[in-house]
């Protein structure tokens, strides 16, 4: 039904669908002119300016070493507000008002899925470094690339850790899990995926605690999750709950042994300075690794913008780099081109004219593979993750166990 009354709300686009058969720029075209959409107003709005600030430095780096073929890259924002309509209005102005050649977004699964339609539509290519709902590229789509890990690689990994810590540590107890997301997509996909390799792994799933997004209050969902019990507690939320449920947590004396995030809240710069000594334990998922890569890069970041380097904002970088090379490796702004190229780029260790690989592996090339049963189209199947626990209000590896620079504080201490 969903995918019915997208159908109708996008019909309307037919009659200008077929712009991507015409030539995005003229030939003396001085820029390169490229979509980002993301949430920049509303609720998420620190995390969306957090992800452009990744932008931002990767096309300045750009820019600043000659373009692409001698041409200026030139960002044209948009602003979902974290809203599925208003992120298919915005991607809509982009394509057919901006003539953007390539659209970088967007944040929120829900409102990928919506902006990917749109982009698959007008056959305009879209490459999202961070959505993670497995259903996005589960759909066919040829305009449509994913960068980051799925939701299913965040969970596979997270119950890993519990496992390896398991077997680790005699101290440490991982028996059952229960999970606290948001009753969005993305939510809905973290509590099946964390069922599914939990049960895998043979320990007992107790049940989610879904909550309505932008919660005002979630006493209700910390009572239940106490009453639950789990040895561990799979976490997947937006930055303001994230940051309510941690409050509200400390306020009902709810403290976990283990508390796993799957990014989001928990990696956001202002997540640590929000709730204080409060997250000290948490444990998180997180797509990029301080100091095993990028060192020199993450530095300068800092330096530039006043805040550390991020997962989501070490994956827009990235993904502004690949997107570069796919332009260029197409020899053309045609948007029918640089999709084309996508398809067939690999990256291997370093950027061809820039920096090495800062994520935590070494190849990125979009592939069609099979998954947990499921066939994807255009992902980033060598995508991998670390686990960070915050420590003293610092970020520290706690796993890959071979790369980890910090054990695990067990059980957490929240204070």
């Amino acid at each position: 039904m969903k995918k019915k009354v997208l159908a109708v709300l996008l019909a309307a686009a037919t009659t200008v669908s077929m712009m991507a058969a015409v030539p995005v720029f003229a030939e003396d075209s001085e820029t390169i002119k490229i979509g980002t959409l993301y949430p920049l107003t509303g609720d998420v709005a620190s995390i969306g300016q957090n992800i452009m600030r990744g932008v931002e430095f990767a096309v300045n780096e750009i820019n600043e070493a000659g373009g692409i073929d001698g041409k200026q890259i030139e960002i044209v924002q948009g602003d979902s507000k974290g809203d599925t309509k208003t992120g298919m209005t915005e991607a809509e102005r982009l394509i057919t008002q901006e003539n953007v050649c390539a659209i970088l977004g967007a944040y929120q699964s829900s409102v990928t899925e919506v902006v990917a339609q749109v982009a698959e539509q007008y056959q305009v290519p879209m490459l999202t470094a961070i959505s993670t709902a497995d259903s996005l590229t589960e759909t066919g789509y040829e305009y449509f690339f994913r960068m980051a890990p799925t939701n299913s690689m965040f969970l596979r990994d997270m119950i890993q850790f519990l496992v390896d810590e398991s077997a680790e540590n005699e101290d440490v107890k991982v028996e059952s899990i229960a999970v606290c997301a948001d009753n969005t997509l993305l939510g809905q996909e973290t509590a099946e995926w964390a069922k599914y390799f939990a049960e895998e792994q043979g320990i007992e799933y107790l049940g989610e605690v879904l909550y309505s997004k932008g919660a005002a209050d979630l006493s209700s969902e910390v009572i239940q999750l106490k009453d639950m019990n789990p040895d561990a507690l799979v976490v997947d939320n937006y930055i303001s709950d994230g940051i309510l449920l941690t409050k509200t947590m400390a306020e009902q004396g709810y403290k976990p042994n283990i508390m796993i995030g799957k990014a989001t809240a928990y990696i956001d710069p202002s997540y640590i300075p929000a709730v204080g000594e409060l997250c000290n334990g948490i444990v998180t998922a997180a797509e990029f690794n301080p100091g095993s890569k990028g060192q020199e890069i993450s530095d300068a970041f800092a330096e530039e913008y006043g805040v550390d380097m991020n997962g989501h904002s070490a994956e827009a970088y990235t993904a502004m780099w690949v997107l570069k090379t796919a332009i260029e490796n197409a020899g053309s702004t045609e948007r029918e081109d640089i999709k084309n190229a996508l398809a067939e780029v690999k990256i291997e260790g370093s950027f061809p004219g820039g920096s090495e690989i800062i994520l935590p592996y070494d190849t990125i090339e979009f592939s069609d593979i099979e998954m947990n049963g499921q066939q994807h189209t255009n992902t980033n199947a060598g995508a991998v993750l670390t686990i960070l626990q915050i420590q003293d209000g610092e970020y520290k590896t706690v796993w890959p166990l071979d790369i980890a620079d910090a054990e695990l504080q067990y059980p957490a201490t929240y204070e």
